[in-house]
């Protein structure tokens, strides 16, 4: 399986470095993507990022390879889904705190998929998700945008020794 998910990204990521579209088109899509890679709407993430992409006039492969490359990490998610919790608690608690920590005792199977504990779950959650992925958006964006215009560089000046 993580020999297969390698594969996938190696292609894309091939894809991505030959494709011929505007440097802004490409760090715009790199960053759709791995903003709504941090956004927990499982099964819904890679449709997001299409139709974003599409309606942002981004490059879909570049897209794709953004949140390929979130996917790629998904030994680091529960960590990072504690994290954007409790960030999202933070943010929505008066007066700000931190969500208490998860004791196995707490834990009870039978409530898990109760609507009262979804809905105290998926808004701390989904706040802390957005505001963890908007800063690593912009740096992805950038870094990537840089990237391309070093690419671009480097075609022209190759072209130019022909």
């Amino acid at each position: 399986m993580i020999r297969s998910s390698l594969h996938h990204l190696h292609e894309l990521w091939q894809r991505f470095i030959e494709a011929k579209d505007r440097p802004h088109a490409m760090a715009g899509g790199v960053a759709i993507g791995i903003f709504f890679g941090f956004i927990p709407l499982f099964g819904f993430k890679t449709l997001l990022v299409l139709t974003t992409s599409l309606l942002m006039r981004c490059n879909l492969i570049a897209a794709l390879v953004g949140v390929t490359l979130h996917d790629a990490f998904f030994w680091s998610w529960p960590l990072l889904y504690r994290f954007e919790f409790q960030i999202g608690h933070w943010m929505l608690s008066h007066p700000h705190h931190f969500a208490p920590k998860l004791i196995k005792a707490d834990f009870r199977f039978s409530e898990i998929l109760q609507w009262e504990n979804i809905i105290h779950v998926f808004y701390p959650w989904i706040l802390g998700s957005i505001i963890v992925a908007i800063p690593l958006t912009i740096l992805s964006y950038v870094v990537t945008l840089l990237f391309m215009f070093q690419r671009e560089k480097k075609l022209l000046e190759h072209s130019l020794k022909k």
